[in-house]
């Protein structure tokens, strides 16, 4: 119970947090001078908090999610498409997130995002993040994880699904990803193609499952990357997964004192005019991800 009743104060804190049309904040700072980093709203991280809180029984939270996706509505770009920025092209990855927090059966979605998803399939079966052949052609494996739950298995996402099983297998997350700084975002964004229906993926979730145990035995880890790996192995159908009690009770005790958790990185981007990363934080995001840690975590408990 102590557990729900965080989650609830933290779902208030969102309420009121997000902005006027339904916006999740943010902050984008580069690592070589964190001081000029900027406040950063973006439909991308508003997608991000939809997939934390979506389907938790929680009161008040169909009133957040219906807030958010009206500001995903209207930020698309023709063909079902959406940027990070305005001064930048649409990509496949902020692209298949906003398609999934619609959801799948979303007019938008099934109508127009699906097949602009589909029309950017290379040679090799994979899928480039931008849809402009002019920007850097990067093939990460966490927007390919996206784009396959948005159009769902088949022949067009086969060989993507067959390359993110063989990444997750020989342990190349770090390999194939350039904007997600840990193997866990993979892992989660996994579970997210398997909720979607890619059955094929489930193998490769329960190894996921079974490195975010691990993971959480050895400690360690930042509240952002704890509740990540309290949702991958949460969503394990090894019945040994039956009690995160211990890990639940470490990320419940990082809350601070306002029912939020500290803002973390959730992915990065090339920073060409300091060098290093541009690192894109939220609070709201995290905070969203350690309510859905902490109910999840609770239903195995069964309390």
């Amino acid at each position: 119970m102590r557990w729900r009743n965080l989650a609830e104060t933290a779902l208030a804190r969102l309420a009121a947090g997000l902005g006027p049309r339904g916006q999740w904040p943010g902050w984008v700072y580069p690592d070589a001078a964190p001081a000029t980093g900027r406040r950063d709203i973006s439909a991308p991280l508003t997608a991000l908090g939809i997939l934390a809180l979506r389907d938790l029984p929680l009161a008040g939270m169909d009133e957040i999610v219906r807030r958010s996706r009206e500001h995903i509505e209207r930020t698309v770009q023709p063909g079902g498409l959406w940027r990070y920025y305005a001064n930048i092209p649409p990509d496949t990855d902020d692209t298949a997130m906003c398609a999934l927090a619609l959801g799948l059966n979303h007019l938008l979605v099934r109508g127009q995002t699906a097949d602009s998803l589909a029309a950017t399939r290379l040679a090799n079966g994979r899928f480039p993040t931008w849809f402009e052949s002019g920007w850097s052609p990067v093939i990460d494996a966490v927007p390919n994880a996206h784009v396959v739950a948005v159009i769902g298995p088949g022949p067009t996402t086969d060989a993507a699904i067959a390359w993110l099983i063989e990444v997750v297998a020989t342990g190349s997350e770090a390999a194939a990803s350039t904007y997600y700084l840990d193997p866990l975002d993979l892992h989660l964004a996994l579970t997210r193609a398997v909720a979607a229906g890619v059955e094929a993926l489930q193998p490769t979730v329960e190894i996921a499952a079974a490195r975010a145990l691990e993971r959480l035995r050895r400690g360690g880890l930042s509240p952002y990357r704890m509740a990540q790996a309290l949702v991958v192995a949460a969503v394990s159908a090894n019945p040994g997964v039956t009690d995160l009690s211990e890990a639940a009770t470490r990320l419940a005790q990082c809350s601070e004192p306002d029912g939020g958790w500290p803002a973390d990185t959730l992915y990065v981007a090339g920073n060409t005019e300091l060098g290093g990363l541009w690192h894109y934080q939220s609070w709201a995001v995290v905070t969203a991800l350690c309510v859905r840690a902490l109910v999840m975590a609770a239903t195995l408990k069964g309390s």
